[in-house]
């Protein structure tokens, strides 16, 4: 190749070379805003959703007896177990968190000698309230129905100790 004829294929070269970087540049920054508008809207999905549950939490009134908290224990279990018999598993999370609220307020109420047990029992309700919680969210009926028996069997428990 005569040397001008090399020159012009090196410069369209080049510039073709510039263009392909820009091009791969412009497509990175696209891919990036993408990313970040998908990872905001999740975080503000998941944030909505952690503010609804705080507001439902804090809008229940704990009573002042062991009596009283039962009493609400037995309505919101029962409101529980309906909520999965009509497949409402989006609900669940309301009545299992209201439950694991009022069983952790029991234990102030339980006699010294079975204030340990009453607390062991509140932390199990805890933890399955979670896991209702999580197989509700994911609209599992099997598994949260699994977790509602296991449920069922530790209310009985804190009952127990109560009598």
């Amino acid at each position: 190749m005569p040397p001008r004829k090399l020159l012009i294929h090196s410069v369209a070269r080049t510039t073709q070379n510039r263009k392909q970087k820009e091009h791969m540049k412009n497509n990175r920054l696209i891919t990036l805003s993408l990313c970040a508008a998908v990872s905001f809207t999740a975080l503000s999905l998941n944030t909505v959703r952690a503010e609804e549950k705080q507001a439902e939490k804090s809008e229940m009134k704990i009573p002042d007896t062991a009596e009283g908290i039962l009493a609400e224990i037995h309505k919101h279990h029962g409101e529980l177990a309906d909520t999965v018999k009509n497949n409402k598993l989006a609900d669940v999370h309301k009545h299992a968190f209201a439950v694991r609220d009022l069983a952790k307020a029991l234990v102030d109420k339980a006699a010294p000698d079975k204030k340990e047990r009453v607390q062991g029992t509140a932390n199990n309700i805890a933890k399955l309230a979670d896991e209702l919680d999580k197989s509700g969210d994911a609209n599992d009926k099997a598994k949260t129905e699994a977790n509602l028996k296991k449920f069922d069997a530790v209310i009985a428990q804190l009952e127990g100790q109560f009598k």
